[in-house]
């Protein structure tokens, strides 16, 4: 039997606006039920946006349960068996079984700072990287070497204080810094540490030009457990110096960051 695919659509336009929502498919049917297996309806905001599982108190439970399950952080799918008695306030006297799968749309923050070689290379592996990625520097799109690759799957910033978009991060963006500039390198990292404790802060470079920054940094107020949140030399290996090589270890680096502390 054929179902309506609008709800398809439906929640492409709920991904484009990014909002949170639930889809709760009818699983299985035991008995009298108001709606057969298939039947779907969408739940964004406590409130029904698309479709229908049959309406009465079995939809008002099941709007109820998905804003809960919205509600708990990192909660996954999960599929619940509703009796059609008393206690749910309906008469049928079946049993319809739930599937309800949430789909929050939010993408993690990568910020790159620096839009060199490593930068460029780093940042065009947006798509295996499944987040937002920005690439920000401060020079005008025609002084950066190399060029600018035409179609972009990342987010290009060109501002004259790049530090100062440290600010306007979120709090769990990744942030990644190799700017043209040890000066600007070091005002990044410094603006990174006083804003607080992202969950990756990499430096590119080597252990020694940390030491020197280390030092600066240490002389400024920040304590060890502060300076311990800096990630230098960046990446899973060290073993090569080619910017597509550096690229590809600081991203195996960004991805596990990303798996241990999901959205």
């Amino acid at each position: 039997m054929g179902f309506d695919q609008d709800w398809i659509e439906e929640l492409g336009h709920l991904r484009d606006a990014k909002k949170p929502c639930v889809l709760v498919v009818v699983t299985e049917v035991k008995g009298s039920a108001p709606r057969e297996p298939g039947a779907r309806m969408i739940v964004e905001r406590g409130k029904l946006a698309w479709g229908t599982i049959g309406g009465g108190n079995l939809e008002k439970l099941a709007i109820e349960r998905a804003g809960e399950l919205l509600a708990r952080a990192g909660a996954s799918s999960e599929s619940v068996d509703f009796p059609l008695a008393e206690k749910t306030g309906q008469c049928c006297g079946g049993a319809v079984t739930l599937f309800f799968e949430p789909f929050r749309w939010k993408r993690r923050t990568i910020a790159i700072f620096g839009a060199g070689h490593v930068g460029q290379a780093l940042a065009g592996l947006a798509p295996w990287l499944k987040a937002d990625v920005k690439l920000v520097d401060g020079r005008e799109e025609r002084e950066i070497q190399p060029r600018l690759a035409a179609d972009r799957p990342y987010e290009l910033v060109l501002v004259d204080e790049p530090a100062a978009e440290i600010d306007e991060l979120p709090a769990d963006a990744l942030v990644v810094v190799m700017t043209h500039s040890h000066a600007l390198d070091l005002e990044i990292v410094e603006r990174a540490l006083v804003r607080g404790a992202f969950p990756y802060l990499g430096l590119i470079g080597s252990e020694r030009k940390w030491a020197r920054f280390k030092k600066r940094l240490a002389q400024k107020g920040f304590t060890e457990e502060e300076l311990a949140r800096v990630r230098c030399p960046i990446g899973v290996s060290k073993a090569g110096k080619d910017p597509a090589a550096i690229a590809l270890s600081a991203a195996a680096e960004l991805v596990e960051v990303l798996e241990r502390s999901p959205v």
